[in-house]
């Protein structure tokens, strides 16, 4: 054990944990038993950060509940079993046979979720597979029994393709459910809190009957972020960020260039048990750039969250900076796009969401780059100041096996606290250079998540 760290070995042990178990069935029953409880393992909502979906377990059904949409309900049947009267149940309720075997992913948000639950290639059909940063995943589609991408511009022919499918993850391009009961909604970027993200894989594995698993990864997850939280809690001197967006002209704003600090949600929370404080000023939102970077002069670190800026050019260009000196941030200037698809598509919006623990070591780096070991390297945040180089993405970074639950990208810390920040340091952290393990990532469609992403 190195500096409190002990590498997961994830799928060895989540393998440990839930063998011995009574596990839920992975195949349709043969002789049902009104008295039987088909789900021995589930996943205790109660007891989770997520707030936005709960489960309700019964003998051989679950009723699975998204609250962001109207309270809308699934109920999961365990498959050769009978289904309970849809008559008690309201209005637009969705009926699914479980456990699934087959999908269509919309959404690619969901792909980490089913990665860690070692069921990625259950996915038959797929949209925007290129904007999908896992190494393995970018394997899948280039393989033999490839998923096939969804039409976006024939409505029949992407009816015809999700009709071959259980269920869709997401809803598609073309309509909003072309398919009748076959979409469930992908809402998990609208959690409040880092851990509350992560706790779809929940959500997700009710699908699969592999709560067990779920349960596990999450309570180890929840647990290597509590420590990590607490080891950089103690700092005396706290740096303070912001979080700013460049909005450039275009027809949708009315021509007109603005520029936001983004405050609360899963960023103050993440920001705080990194070790530092979130800079919440009286104005968020600017017309004019002068205007935001005098209200952001004195913070310590900036983490631009502009789409597409390169390098430190593009980014004084886009902030109007002209002598960076000035600025109490000038060494510490990050960006999320450390992992790239060569289309573009950011893993920031995809992997983070399922792995909170990893995140927060990225974030903790940046606040602090010995911690949370000296030798750290980031995966998402990339420092254009120190001009680290993007990695983009390819199947040569697969490393693990896509129908096995993919290994976590944390490490297991069970140390001490964190030595406090220096000041002369910060934004001189280790460079952006993510090792292939690191690399299998997954991001959401550009044109039409990010903006919810970013909310």
């Amino acid at each position: 054990m190195i500096g409190g760290y002990l590498l997961f070995a994830s799928t060895l042990l989540l393998g440990s944990l839930v063998s011995g178990q009574a596990q839920n069935a992975q195949s349709c029953v043969n002789s049902y038993d009104q008295n039987t409880d088909y789900f021995p393992q589930k996943f205790d909502t109660s007891k989770d950060s997520a707030q936005l979906f709960t489960i309700e377990y019964h003998n051989n059904y679950k009723v699975l509940t998204d609250t962001t949409n109207n309270n809308q309900k699934y109920v999961l049947v365990q498959c050769g079993t009978p289904a309970p009267a849809i008559s008690g149940f309201p209005n637009g309720t969705e009926v699914y046979q479980v456990p699934i075997t087959n999908a269509a992913v919309l959404s690619t948000t969901v792909v980490p979720y089913l990665e860690v639950l070692g069921v990625a290639e259950t996915t038959k059909f797929v949209s925007g597979g290129d904007w999908i940063t896992s190494g393995c995943f970018q394997k899948y589609l280039a393989g033999s029994s490839a998923p096939a991408e969804i039409s976006v511009t024939n409505t029949t022919l992407s009816t015809q393709q999700l009709s071959q499918v259980q269920v869709q993850f997401g809803y598609s391009p073309g309509a909003a459910d072309p398919v009748a009961n076959t979409s469930v909604a992908s809402a998990e970027s609208f959690e409040n809190t880092v851990l509350g993200r992560s706790s779809w894989i929940g959500y997700y594995a009710a699908f699969y009957n592999l709560e067990s698993l779920a349960t596990t990864a999450l309570q180890q997850m929840t647990t290597n972020y509590d420590n990590l939280r607490k080891a950089a809690s103690g700092y005396k001197t706290k740096p303070v960020v912001a979080w700013t967006i460049y909005d450039a002209p275009d027809q949708y704003n009315g021509n007109l260039a603005t520029w936001q600090i983004k405050t609360g949600g899963y960023r103050e929370q993440l920001t705080t048990d990194a070790g530092a404080t979130i800079y919440t000023g009286s104005a968020l939102n600017f017309t004019k750039a002068e205007d935001l970077l005098a209200a952001i002069k004195n913070v310590d670190i900036l983490i631009d969250e502009t789409y597409i800026a390169t390098n430190l050019t593009d980014v004084l260009s886009n902030y109007q900076i002209k002598d960076l000196a000035q600025y109490k941030f000038a060494k510490a200037i990050y960006r999320e796009d450390g992992l790239l698809t060569k289309s573009g598509g950011y893993d920031w919006f995809g992997t983070p969401l399922a792995m909170a623990d990893a995140l927060l070591e990225d974030m903790i780096n940046v606040v602090n780059p010995s911690a949370p070991t000296s030798s750290y390297k980031r995966t998402w945040f990339r420092s254009v100041t120190n001009n680290d180089a993007i990695h983009y993405v390819s199947t040569d970074d697969c490393t693990w096996d896509e129908t096995k639950p993919r290994p976590s990208l944390a490490v297991a810390f069970n140390g001490n606290a964190f030595a406090e920040p220096s000041s002369s340091s910060t934004g001189a952290s280790s460079a952006a250079a993510p090792s292939l393990a690191s690399a299998g990532i997954v991001t959401l469609l550009a044109s039409t998540l990010v903006a919810v992403i970013l909310l």
